[in-house]
């Protein structure tokens, strides 16, 4: 199940990315969504969770933004964050919407925290609030549908996952 979501969204975000222009409010955020999706397929094994984040930040640093380590200390921070999540709110529809909220205005200061200190740029609210809000809509759409359609399969196939 977990290499399938992961799969499935990282060849998502490139596709629909294509098609959306950047001044659209659909931003896709596919791949970080996918983080909350898999947590609980690990079953509270930390470690490999967040191997897999590590793992797949530096897959999305390759194929997606030319750099090494970047999006894969990011995606770990955000995992941590994730297995945090999970400690307080239960694990159905509306608290992985409310995850992805958390995760997509957490992963987008960070970023635009990163983009500030490594450019010649200087702040701008209005660009880091486009840019929260902007990935808001799409990725909370997509992270509730991909957990009930996981629930399902989970629930069909046995599949074991925590709560």
């Amino acid at each position: 199940m977990v290499p399938a979501v992961l799969i499935i969204s990282f060849i998502l975000d490139s596709i629909v990315s294509n098609f959306i222009s950047l001044d659209s409010l659909f931003f896709p955020l596919f791949t970080l969504m996918a983080l909350i999706i898999i947590y609980p397929y690990f079953n509270n094994n930390r470690q490999k969770y967040f191997g897999v984040c590590l793992v797949t930040g530096i897959c999305y640093d390759l194929i997606y933004s030319n750099t090494i380590i970047i999006h894969g200390m990011l995606f770990l921070l955000i995992g941590f964050i994730i297995t945090r999540l999970n400690l307080i709110i239960s694990n159905n529809s509306i608290n992985v919407g409310i995850m992805a909220i958390v995760c997509i205005v957490i992963y987008r200061f960070l970023a635009y925290g990163l983009l500030l200190i490594t450019a010649s740029t200087s702040f701008e609210w209005f660009s880091l609030l486009k840019s929260i809000y902007s990935s808001l809509i799409l990725n909370i759409f997509y992270v509730i549908l991909i957990y009930i359609i996981t629930d399902k399969i989970s629930r069909k196939f046995k599949i074991h996952r925590t709560n």
